[in-house]
């Protein structure tokens, strides 16, 4: 059965029960909220990240949309740019919330580095059962 674990990274940024809860509900239940865009594989083994809509006026955009997939922030305007960075154990089908990234989430330069260290310290262990996450508190 799905779960969705929580890293204790994830636990230091801001509100994150309520993306908890949005992403829990989002990948068990398939409730879309407002605030999740694209969904898409990271370049990384098993890393995953969701576009956030960080303002009221990118949210009002995204409703609009008709497919998820065209629910991206500019990457010329790396003020609204925010990603909800993720992982996924197919073989225990766990997802495991790593952090959020932004503003300019798209900048390789800003977060590249970053992204391969969450995956060596966080990802690789979890991966290979040398790391136990549970479920939030």
């Amino acid at each position: 059965m799905s779960a969705v674990k929580v890293s204790d990274l994830f636990k230091e940024s801001a509100g994150w029960y309520d993306f908890f809860i949005d992403f829990h509900d989002y990948k068990l239940c398939g409730d879309l909220p407002d605030i999740f865009g694209r969904d898409e594989e990271l370049d990384l083994a098993d890393m995953f990240h969701i576009h956030l809509a960080a303002t009221e006026a990118v949210q009002a955009k995204w409703r609009a949309a008709k497919l998820q997939f065209r629910r991206t922030t500019d990457p010329d305007q790396p003020e609204e740019g925010f990603w909800l960075i993720y992982a996924y154990d197919l073989l225990r089908d766990e997802y495991l919330l790593l952090t959020i990234l932004g503003p300019d989430a798209h900048s390789r330069e800003q977060w590249g580095a970053y992204l391969r260290d969450l995956h060596s310290k966080i990802v690789g262990p979890w991966i290979m059962g040398q790391v136990i996450y549970s479920d939030p508190d």
